[in-house]
């Protein structure tokens, strides 16, 4: 062991020794003891931390001191709060507008889809009573000229006819020329325009009714049907051929089938 003399005093002492045995000046500094468990600073004779009384063992000190973590709540800014909160406001009242639009668009549509009913109920009801009069027009029509027919071809005295058959008081030789001389009537003639008219006003109609409502495609079947046998009625009014016979019986069947076509979309209207 070397000797080595005190700083302080000049004595000789071991340069092992922490302390001078003469003056009692420190030689060697003491390590800093530290606790392990809280990191607290230790004396050099303690046995237990004075802070959160943890047993001290020597293997475990350090002069490193423990990094002390403390774990603390976080703290929102007030100009944050308030930034949150009316962002959320914004959000609840752009989700209600949104909301509002939906709905608002769906009773449009509601309301748009019960107006094209309500159309399309008047259009269908209008079409039908509008060719039920035209065929009522045609069927009378249709009645005199079979009648000026027969009576021109078998010679039949009729008040009703006699103007067209026996125009100067004797029977036509031809049935054609009472046919002419009836359509050449203008109280006749004027009923035959009135047909022409009731069925420009009916073509015109059955366009508006074309890609009906699911609700009323069998409606729309079936007065495209009626449709059908009043053309084929109210064509044989307007512009009569062939015989006599093939025109009564061909005219009597256009006029049972537009009776029947009616009835069957009258159902329809009466729902």
């Amino acid at each position: 062991m070397a000797m080595m003399a005190c700083p302080n005093c000049g004595e000789q002492v071991s340069d092992k020794a922490k302390k001078c045995v003469h003056c009692g000046a420190v030689l060697i500094s003491e390590e800093k003891r530290y606790c392990q468990e809280c990191g607290a600073e230790l004396d050099a004779e303690a046995d237990v931390c004075p802070k959160c009384g943890c047993p001290v063992d020597d293997a475990k000190e350090s002069e490193t001191v423990p990094q002390q973590v403390e774990v603390t709540g976080v703290k929102i800014a007030k100009k944050s709060k308030k930034t949150i909160a009316i962002a959320a406001v914004v959000v609840l009242i752009v989700a209600l507008i949104a909301v509002a639009v939906v709905q608002g668009q769906k009773k449009k549509e509601a309301a748009e889809a019960a107006k094209r009913m309500e159309e399309y109920s008047a259009n269908l009801e209008l079409v039908t009573y509008s060719m039920l009069s035209g065929a009522g027009d045609a069927e009378t029509c249709g009645n005199l000229i079979k009648k000026v027919w027969y009576n021109a071809i078998y010679e039949e005295r009729d008040d009703s006819t006699d103007k067209y058959t026996r125009p100067k008081g004797y029977f036509v030789s031809d049935f054609n020329d009472a046919l002419q001389n009836l359509y050449s009537d203008s109280s006749f003639s004027l009923q035959i325009s009135g047909i022409e008219d009731n069925q420009d006003t009916v073509n015109s109609l059955m366009k508006k009714l074309k890609n009906p409502p699911d609700e009323y495609e069998d409606a729309y079947e079936a007065v495209t049907e009626l449709y059908d046998a009043y053309l084929t009625l109210t064509n044989l009014a307007t512009d009569p051929s062939g015989s006599l016979q093939t025109f009564s019986s061909n005219f009597n069947d256009a006029d049972s089938e537009a009776l029947k076509c009616f009835n069957a979309v009258k159902m329809y209207l009466e729902d």
